[in-house]
C-alpha cells in the first residue's frame, strides 16, 4: 500500500469532456501516476453520476484503478448506503477489499480482489486486476447467471441487516429504520402513498447498485468486476432490485430456473411497493421519476415452478 501524501484539500470531481465522454483531467491523472509509479490511461465515465474515476496502468500487468470521485453528502446512492445501511466507504477503503473473501464459496461469477493504495486528495483509491472481459448485458444468458448467483448468496442467511464492517441490526429493526429514512428523504413528499415496511424474512449478501455490466465475459469465464457496495440486506430487498433489472418474461424464466435450484423462492407482494421506494430515493436507476420504478413489472411474483 502506498502511503497518503499532502496535496491539495479539493475533493478529485474535475474531469475534462472529450467528444460525449468525460474524462479524469490530465492534472488529476499526473497526480496518480506521481502517487502510484504507474504511467497510466485514463478511462471514460460510464454514467455522468458514476462515483469513481477510472484508470488503466502501463505493463504486462495492468490494473484498474479507481478514485473515489463522489463524497456521500452530493451522491444520492452512497449517501443511502450510510444513511440507510450504515456504510460509509470513505470511513473503511482498507477493510472493505477483504469482504470478497467472506462471500459463500463457489459463485457462479467470482469477485475480481481489489486491493486499496491510500487516499489522494483526501478520497480512497484502489486497484483491481484489469480484465479484457466484455460486459454483460441483461438477456436471457445474463438472467440466467444472475439467478444462480443470487442463489447462491441467498443460500447463506447472514446475522441481520447493515454492514459487516460497520454495525449490524436485527431484521425487527428494519420497518421502523426503513420508515425513518424514507420519510427524512427530501423525495419522500412526491410518493402519492407511504409505502409499509413489513419485517423481512431474513437477511442475505446484497449489492445494492446491482448491474449487468458490473459482470465481465473473459477468456476464463465470469467475474465480478465491482462490487464495493456489497452489504447485508433483507432478502425482499435484493429480489426487488433483481426485478428490476428483468425486462422480458424469457429473461425471468431463466432468472428462476437458476435461482430455484439454489434458493426457494419468496412472495415479494407485501414488500414491493416500500423496497421499490428506497430504490428510487437512493436512485438506483438514475434520476427518474417515481411512476418509471412502481409501475415495473411486477416479474418475481409467485410463478408455478
Amino acid at each position: 500500500m502506498w502511503p497518503s501524501v499532502p496535496l491539495e484539500r479539493r475533493l478529485p470531481t474535475i474531469g475534462q469532456s472529450v467528444g460525449a465522454c468525460m474524462y479524469p483531467d490530465s492534472e488529476l491523472t499526473h497526480r496518480v501516476e506521481v502517487f502510484t509509479g504507474h504511467a497510466l490511461s485514463p478511462l471514460p465515465l460510464a454514467w455522468d453520476d458514476s462515483a469513481n474515476w477510472l484508470w488503466r496502468t502501463a505493463g504486462e500487468s495492468p490494473q484498474l484503478l479507481k478514485l473515489a470521485r463522489t463524497h456521500p453528502e452530493h451522491d444520492p446512492f452512497w449517501k443511502g448506503m450510510r444513511e440507510l445501511f450504515g456504510f460509509d466507504r470513505w470511513r473503511c477503503p482498507e477493510t472493505m477489499t477483504r469482504l470478497a473473501g467472506a462471500l459463500p464459496a463457489h459463485l457462479p461469477m467470482l469477485p475480481l480482489p481489489m486491493t486499496y493504495l491510500g487516499t489522494l486528495q483526501h478520497a480512497p483509491l484502489w486497484s483491481l486486476p484489469w480484465s479484457d472481459g466484455k460486459a454483460a448485458r441483461m438477456g436471457p444468458v445474463f438472467a440466467e447467471l444472475l439467478g444462480s448467483q443470487l442463489g447462491h448468496l441467498h443460500r447463506e442467511t447472514v446475522s441481520g441487516w447493515g454492514h459487516p464492517l460497520e454495525k449490524v441490526h436485527p431484521l425487527a429493526e428494519w420497518p421502523r429504520h426503513a420508515r425513518d429514512f424514507l420519510r427524512q428523504h427530501p423525495r419522500c413528499g412526491e410518493l402519492p402513498t407511504f409505502p409499509a415496511f413489513p419485517i423481512p424474512s431474513r437477511a442475505v449478501w446484497c449489492l445494492p447498485d446491482v448491474r449487468a455490466d458490473q459482470y465481465l465475459s473473459g477468456a476464463t469465464g465470469w467475474l465480478w468486476s465491482d462490487w464495493e457496495a456489497l452489504t447485508w440486506a433483507p432478502l425482499e430487498f435484493d429480489l426487488c432490485l433483481a426485478e428490476m433489472l428483468i425486462t422480458t418474461c424469457a429473461e425471468r424464466d431463466a432468472f428462476l430456473a437458476a435461482y430455484r435450484r439454489e434458493s426457494p423462492c419468496v412472495s415479494l407482494s407485501a414488500y414491493r411497493q416500500g423496497m421499490r421506494a428506497l430504490i428510487w430515493v437512493m436512485r438506483l436507476h438514475g434520476d427518474v421519476d417515481w411512476h418509471h420504478v412502481v409501475s415495473h413489472p411486477d416479474w418475481l411474483t409467485q410463478v408455478p415452478a
